[in-house]
């Protein structure tokens, strides 16, 4: 049996989805956190920017998933965001720190490719690699709510890292990443 080589954007591309609720649209993405008790399972977690969901009224918002029996079909999934007018997710404590996080429970019969928890970059990916200004970075995403399929994967897009210093990202929390944005 031969296995899929690895090629992380078609891997990213797979677990990355459209996320949509009445006043925003946006982009998430899910990866898996391992489970304490048994470290070959993971819960699910979405991210995605916190003025996603913070744009996001009502309860409930539709994760654009896609399942993979025979060809790929795109499938609405209907997600609780908020439940007696809380949130359900969780933002970075740091206001200009614009992300979001939720556990979320997804049908079984989806396409995902899960990436651990472990492949987020830290300070020693961002050394290892010699990321630095000027660097091209890959982006996925659903510009003005675009998809680059009827299936509803997302367009892969480029830009280049546009400020300095990136290190230590625990006292530089941001970086200027220069590509043209779309609200999606």
């Amino acid at each position: 049996m031969t296995s899929e080589p690895f090629e992380l954007n078609t891997i990213l591309m797979r677990s990355t989805f459209k996320l949509a609720g009445e006043g925003s649209i946006g982009t998430a993405f899910i990866i898996g956190r391992p489970k304490k008790t048994d470290t070959n399972k993971a819960y699910y977690v979405m991210v995605t920017a916190s003025h996603v969901l913070d744009d996001m009224k009502g309860t409930h918002a539709t994760l654009f998933l896609r399942s993979k029996i025979d060809n790929y079909q795109k499938i609405s999934f209907q997600l609780e965001i908020r439940r007696e007018g809380k949130p359900l997710w969780f933002r970075h404590p740091d206001e200009l720190v614009d992300v979001a996080v939720m556990y979320v429970d997804l049908p079984t019969d989806i396409d995902i490719c899960l990436l651990s928890t472990a492949m987020l970059a830290n300070d020693d990916i961002l050394k290892k690699f010699e990321i630095h200004p000027g660097d091209e970075l890959m982006c996925l995403g659903y510009p003005f709510g675009a998809e680059a399929t009827e299936v509803g994967l997302p367009i892969l897009r480029s830009g280049k890292i546009a400020s300095y210093p990136l290190l230590p990202t625990n006292q530089i929390k941001t970086f200027l990443y220069d590509f043209r944005v779309f609200q999606g």
